[in-house]
């Protein structure tokens, strides 16, 4: 059987008496706190693909257009954001326009928008359901 109460009474603490075990707790708290923020760079920086100031036009994959869309993402985010999405032409080329307005990019236009939009269209298009099929509870 499990026992819910202490088995002595509790008692309060006079002001004056320090508390016992504050310390060894604060301690063990900033430890956790710093073992934390170390992970976290370490797990920022462990590909150096995604790491800021760390990528070349060679994480994006080979073809026309490669170092153009390389250049021109990077100079405002990484190429995880790039490497990780999947959209169509037209919604492509519908966020060069929504960059430009909400973020203040440079607009893209005439054969390097299309050289850009084109690329990210074949490289990072939408994804092909397996040969069974899409799994129903990734939709």
């Amino acid at each position: 059987m499990v026992r819910l109460l202490a088995s002595r009474p509790l008692r309060a603490l006079p002001a004056d008496e320090p508390r016992r075990g504050a310390g060894r707790l604060m301690l063990r708290s900033a430890f956790l706190a710093l073992a934390l923020m170390a992970g976290a760079a370490v797990a920022q920086t462990s590909n150096p693909a995604d790491a800021p100031g760390g990528e070349d036009p060679s994480v994006l994959p080979a073809g026309n257009g490669q170092e153009e869309v390389f250049y021109a993402c990077t100079a405002c985010h990484s190429t995880a954001i790039i490497r990780r999405s999947a959209f169509p032409r037209a919604q492509w080329d519908g966020l060069m326009d929504w960059m430009t307005e909400k973020h203040g990019m440079n607009p893209l236009e005439g054969e390097e928008r299309k050289l850009i939009v084109d690329y990210l269209a074949q490289h990072f298009g939408p994804r092909t359901a397996p040969a069974r099929g899409r799994n129903p509870f990734l939709n």
